[in-house]
């Protein structure tokens, strides 16, 4: 993937040397028939909902705890059910197409070539693309599958004859105990010989895989599988308790329109300065980029519990700023945008 960025960024670099100086809105004109065309973006919202799926496995052998463990704290039943463990919020950006430019340069400008996005937004001028700029979310984590099944190669050879599960319960019962007493003997001391150092220790980690594996026979188990889907919201305007999705207790995130499900609301508040002025008269040679707005975004569960809450700049709650012309007029300047929010990130001389 990030060949094919680079390669697409590598096309859209390509110096234009024997041009005019001159940026002009698509919407107020056509622009040049070779001249460089960029959007200036939109901020997207991705909320990434891990949502958790617990299984409860109820132990062949359940209906003998109490007989042979002592204890009636086991699992009865098998069951399913779904909660949302986290939330977080990553930005990506799509171009705005009301917000369209067209770039002529001309060969005594300070600015070479233009740099863009592989999705044809600003990115900078004299500066390579960085596809790392793209988004701001994490490497995905490999997820494990987990074991759903109850293992019998711990039993010993008269249990695993026996001919009916009380006798099998009976006879893996008296399996632990006698596991839980040669731990207590290694441990203590008690036996002629003992092993040392690692030897002692992988013995030790050997019989409590054992003893687990046995007790989940009795008392069940429980699994917990985690997965991640990541909804995309492109914030055009305030957002008031808008129902993100639904999560069902059965059959974990399902869309907000499957009414099986309780909603979970987002909320985008803009809390912008509106104070900031918008200066789109330039000159034939500004180049044009965002200050974006701010915006307060939660996302809320259905008791009213807030999941998150941040403060984040969105490109389309700002406004349309122009460079001066003047910045381009001597040496080769080096400019660079955020392709997320549009913002402008710096300029070198």
């Amino acid at each position: 993937m990030i060949k094919y960025y680079l390669l697409t960024a590598a096309m859209c670099v390509a110096p234009f040397l024997f041009a005019q100086t001159e940026v002009v809105s698509s919407q107020e004109r056509a622009g040049f028939s070779n001249g460089v065309i960029y959007n200036l973006p939109k901020t997207v919202l991705g909320i990434e909902v891990e949502a958790v799926k617990t299984i409860k496995l109820a132990g062949p052998y359940y209906r003998y705890s109490e007989r042979y463990l002592g204890t009636k704290d086991v699992i009865t039943e098998n069951s399913t059910t779904w909660s949302v463990k986290s939330v977080k919020i990553v930005l990506k950006s799509k171009p705005d197409p009301n917000n369209s430019f067209t770039v002529k340069l001309d060969p005594a400008s300070g600015a070479s070539y233009i740099t863009l996005t592989p999705n044809g937004t600003l990115f900078g001028v004299n500066i390579p693309f960085n596809p790392n700029k793209m988004s701001s979310s994490p490497a995905p984590q490999n997820e494990t599958t987990p074991n759903l099944s109850f293992s019998g190669a711990v039993l010993n050879e008269e249990a695993l004859q026996a001919n009916s599960v009380a006798k099998m319960a009976e006879l893996s019962a008296k399996q632990i105990y006698r596991i839980r007493d040669s731990r207590l003997n290694l441990i203590t001391g008690d036996n002629d010989k003992l092993p040392d150092g690692d030897a002692l220790a992988l013995m030790l980690s050997n019989l409590d895989k054992s003893e687990k594996e046995l007790t989940a026979l009795f008392v069940g188990k429980t699994v917990s599988v985690s997965s991640t889907i990541t909804f995309d919201v492109t914030p055009e305007k305030q957002m008031k308790n808008e129902v993100l999705f639904r999560l069902s207790t059965l059959g974990g995130i399902v869309s907000k329109d499957d009414l099986s499900g309780q909603p979970y609301y987002i909320n985008v508040a803009d809390i912008s300065d509106k104070n900031i002025a918008t200066n789109q008269k330039s000159g034939p040679s500004g180049l044009y980029y965002r200050i974006p707005g701010v915006a307060d975004v939660s996302v809320i569960d259905p008791t009213g519990n807030i999941l998150i809450n941040k403060k984040i700049n969105l490109a389309q709650f700002g406004t349309v700023q122009a460079l001066s012309a003047s910045i381009f007029n001597k040496n080769t300047v080096k400019i660079q945008f955020d392709p997320l929010t549009g913002a402008l990130i710096s300029i070198e001389k």
